[in-house]
């Protein structure tokens, strides 16, 4: 689950609602491996399927005692956490194998930023690596990959994650100050795609529903939206998170992308 708290209230969006949005974001990005011919279509669904582990988690979402807030993504158990990755890898190289070796790379790459180190960890990661090796041997014989390609892709969803979870985790309109803090200096990684010229792409608010990105990433203005729903902390005491989560009202967010120049 994603959640920011405001106004009383805590606004949540389902993982895989931000995975959708991520994909969206996939299809409009500047291309410059030439995704139209090899592997696009896998791609975009390795995307926006990324967080697909976490729909059964998300059905009902969890209270966090120690935080006094639903359990996020960011501090969910550990081992219940890690087995819901898994089976949604499993369930992404059924489709698509080097999407599932796209997926389980990005993962592994948040779990080195995080700096977390359990027994845990070390038993996914390392059953992970035995899955990549794996992708890469079975389709070395039909349609092998470069490192050029598989970099470029980290990339794409690396940043359509970020910026899918940017627009989850901060208000509408809020300043640079205001907002989540991961983002306040850009995109991490962002500086490596060629259009961006080696500057890091930033986001700022121009009103309640429209962004800027600059440098602009997408092919076109973009009007995105997503589902989220804002759940009151007084219901919340009163018949507790489940409860609350299931009768709070699905709202649609509506926001245009824009570039600086348009």
């Amino acid at each position: 689950m994603i959640c920011r708290e405001q106004d009383g209230a805590f606004v949540m969006m389902k993982q895989h609602e931000h995975g959708q949005l991520s994909g969206v974001l996939a299809e409009w990005i500047k291309e410059e491996r030439g995704l139209g011919e090899n592997r696009r279509e896998e791609v975009l669904r390795a995307v926006a399927e990324h967080d697909r582990g976490w729909i059964d988690l998300d059905e009902t979402p969890f209270w966090n005692d120690a935080a006094d807030a639903p359990y996020t993504f960011f501090d969910f158990p550990l081992v219940p956490k890690l087995t819901f990755y898994q089976r949604g890898l499993n369930e992404i190289e059924a489709d698509t194998p080097y999407g599932a070796l796209l997926c389980s790379l990005h993962f592994d790459r948040l779990i080195d930023i995080s700096g977390e180190d359990y027994p845990e960890l070390t038993v996914y990661q390392e059953h992970e690596k035995a899955r990549r090796a794996r992708i890469r041997r079975e389709l070395e014989a039909t349609a092998p990959i470069g490192e050029s390609e598989l970099r470029y892709d980290s990339h794409l969803l690396q940043f359509c994650d970020d910026l899918s979870l940017y627009l989850g985790l901060n208000k509408p309109g809020s300043t640079k100050a205001e907002g989540h803090p991961w983002w306040r200096d850009g995109f991490s990684g962002s500086e490596d795609f060629s259009f961006t010229s080696g500057q890091r792409i930033t986001a700022t608010w121009k009103d309640e529903g429209t962004l800027i990105l600059n440098p602009f990433p997408f092919r076109r203005q973009l009007e995105v939206s997503f589902k989220q729903r804002r759940v009151q902390r007084s219901v919340i005491k009163e018949k507790g998170i489940a409860s609350a989560y299931k009768e709070a009202p699905e709202e649609e967010v509506h926001l245009i992308l824009s570039g600086p120049e348009q």
